[in-house]
């Protein structure tokens, strides 16, 4: 679209009811749109396991269509996977060498990660160090480090390398969605935030300490349930239904609301478990906010809905903030909202490093 002789980025997002692309570009120190696209995967029917090769073979089949459409100006990729792939876990180490460090967290990671240790992808970072006083009780006095563990298993990791293969593109970074969307949102934003992304089929839960991951939960609700308690409390078609979903019309705050939306009040559930157990263990680390994002956080009346629940600022999140874009762009980036806050935040990923080597 523009950008000759800059520097590209291109970040693919494989969601489950779509893949989506953006491609960034570096220019003059500033991160610019050059391009980005869509595909649907609502054709693709996943049948059982025994279909798996047929429903591998479409995902590439679409991927190769929409980079066909996008025709992207770098073959390097930044990929990313659901999160409810892999798995996030926080662990506490006492302060050790990086070497037995490494040799700690082979030893006690299987108590976090529920799969043999062989069968995994296994990284970890340390995010943050707690100060432990000599008093107290079976303390050595050495302060502990918190420990991120990140884990996915390797027929997965392998299954989007393939596709990328597939496509004879080059992957540069293929990680679980959580930390594009962070880095996209909320990367960069000093404070504690809890970043609650509404995808299609799964929601996932972030606590976000001064742009580090400190606590990743997963649910089996999404935006398709809430179209569901639209479609069958309505008695309307999906299409209705979806379209309804980017209304102005709030079925959640208006007197007199009669819909009741059960996966809403999960993901409400689970905001308040994530609260209540960070307030315990840090009541010195007040919550700041809570920031949606997915392709249902821009449902009318939703901010103002967990705002009153939880008495705390509750915005849409923008990762597009520190995006620059044509002016003529403005309505479609307004229409994408956060939808591609995954593609952005891995496209950024590269764009990021390229402008810290200059």
């Amino acid at each position: 679209m523009f950008g000759f002789n800059k520097p590209t980025f291109l970040g693919i997002d494989f969601g489950t009811s779509s893949i989506k692309a953006v491609e960034l570009r570096v220019d003059e120190g500033k991160v610019v749109l050059n391009n980005y696209a869509e595909i649907s995967l609502s054709a693709i029917d996943k049948g059982g396991d025994d279909a798996q090769g047929s429903y591998d073979a479409r995902i590439t089949t679409h991927l190769r269509a929409l980079l066909d459409r996008l025709q992207p100006k770098s073959k390097r990729v930044y990929v990313a996977m659901p999160a409810f792939i892999g798995l996030v876990a926080l662990a506490e180490f006492p302060k050790m060498s990086e070497k037995e460090l490494q040799e700690a967290i082979q030893f006690e990671a299987h108590k976090y990660i529920p799969s043999p240790l062989d069968e995994v992808a296994l990284s970890w970072e340390i995010v943050g160090e707690t100060p432990v006083s000599s008093t107290d009780a079976g303390s050595s006095g050495r302060s502990r480090v918190e420990v991120l563990l990140v884990a996915a298993l390797n027929k997965e990791v392998e299954r989007y390398e393939s596709y990328i293969r597939s496509v004879e593109y080059d992957m540069q970074l293929l990680e679980l969605e959580t930390f594009s969307i962070v880095r996209s949102v909320v990367d960069g934003d000093q404070g504690v935030f809890l970043l609650v992304d509404i995808g299609a089929r799964a929601t996932n839960l972030v606590l976000v300490e001064n742009g580090l991951v400190k606590v990743s939960r997963n649910l089996d609700v999404g935006g398709r349930d809430v179209t569901r308690t639209l479609t069958e409390g309505l008695n309307i078609s999906e299409d209705r239904a979806e379209a309804l979903k980017k209304s102005d019309k709030d079925y959640l705050n208006a007197q007199g609301a009669k819909l009741i939306f059960p996966a809403l009040e999960a993901i409400g559930a689970e905001i308040k478990r994530i609260l209540s157990m960070h307030r315990t263990k840090h009541p010195d680390r007040p919550i700041d906010g809570i920031i949606l994002s997915g392709g249902t956080a821009g449902l009318t009346g939703l901010a103002a809905y967990y705002t009153t629940l939880f008495n705390l600022p509750v915005t849409v999140g923008n990762p597009w903030k520190r995006i620059d874009y044509p002016r003529e762009l403005e309505g479609a980036v307004d229409r994408m909202g956060t939808s591609f806050a995954v593609a952005l935040g891995l496209a950024l990923q590269g764009a990021n490093r390229s402008i810290k080597k200059k």
